[in-house]
């Protein structure tokens, strides 16, 4: 009896499933002595990168109520629209798995698509940062501690990831997420010390931004906007209707004397260096009182 299809696919899937191969097993055990040593980052994105290569990874620290750092990155196809430093002055607000992390979704290992707004790709963040960066996806391991804050190992690809590729990714989170959690142990209580004075009042007047012009409501909705959320998309999200959120968006317009969403991101960008000098207040406030 010849052997059939299926199982000449199921020998196939196992010879290129490398998690089953002795080499994946070496790349375990060298993230593992490396906990609590400095190599321990660079010997984790190497073990990932044995499965499917890797064009960008960065591990970044998200603090409650603080804004985040990279405690390590590679090199990648980063260009100048596009670089990690960029991220971190404020386009880190619009980033999908940013605001997943901020709103406490679950530890574990997430895709772009599963982040992502509807209208992600049409986002003023997407053309003005994410496009520039020559990424087509992306995946995430956070790590959610206690008090609020995150872990997040971010895996960036100039390709899409297919199925089996994403499915290996997602079969060793328990075991990336463990060895996170044992080298990092204690950082929440050292979460201070990479936020100083200034960060702290950028971050404060990136929670405020419009405040002094917009409603809450108005507010919430215009950082929804700039994440890439479609009026359907928002419609859902806060549980009203479509000619509600219409509304608001032209009330959101008018108030902030703009036209369109590329105007609405380019103020949001521009009035972030007026957040040095104000603390715990609408950056807006001062931006528009000097440039309006």
């Amino acid at each position: 009896m010849q052997p059939s299809l299926q199982f000449f696919q199921r020998v196939f899937e196992v010879e290129n499933d490398r998690l089953s191969s002795a080499q994946w097993f070496e790349q375990m055990a060298r993230v593992t002595d490396s906990i609590g040593q400095s190599g321990f980052a660079a010997t984790l994105f190497e073990a990932l990168g044995y499965l499917q290569p890797i064009q960008a990874t960065t591990l970044y620290f998200y603090p409650r109520g603080g804004m985040p750092s990279a405690l390590f990155e590679l090199d990648g196809p980063w260009l100048p629209q596009g670089n990690v430093r960029q991220y971190l002055s404020g386009f880190y607000l619009l980033d999908p798995f940013y605001g997943a992390c901020v709103e406490g979704v679950s530890s574990g290992c997430y895709e772009l698509a599963e982040v992502a707004p509807d209208h992600f790709e049409l986002s003023e963040y997407f053309q003005s940062f994410y496009r520039h960066s020559h990424l087509e996806d992306e995946l995430n391991y956070i790590l959610q501690s206690s008090n609020g804050s995150s872990l997040a190992v971010s895996l960036a690809f100039t390709q899409k990831l297919d199925a089996t590729i994403t499915g290996q990714f997602k079969r060793i989170a328990p075991w990336v997420l463990a060895v996170l959690g044992k080298h990092f142990v204690g950082l929440d209580a050292q979460g201070a010390r990479f936020e100083n004075l200034l960060e702290q009042r950028i971050h404060s007047a990136l929670n405020n931004f419009g405040s002094s012009i917009l409603t809450e409501r108005e507010c919430r909705i215009a950082q929804l906007i700039l994440r890439g959320h479609s009026t359907r998309s928002l419609a859902e999200r806060l549980d009203v209707s479509e000619d509600t959120i219409k509304s608001h968006r032209k009330h959101i317009y008018t108030k902030l004397d703009i036209g369109a969403q590329s105007e609405l991101f380019a103020l949001f960008i521009d009035s972030l260096a007026e957040a040095q000098g104000v603390l715990s207040k609408d950056p807006l406030e001062s931006y528009m009182s000097k440039h309006r």
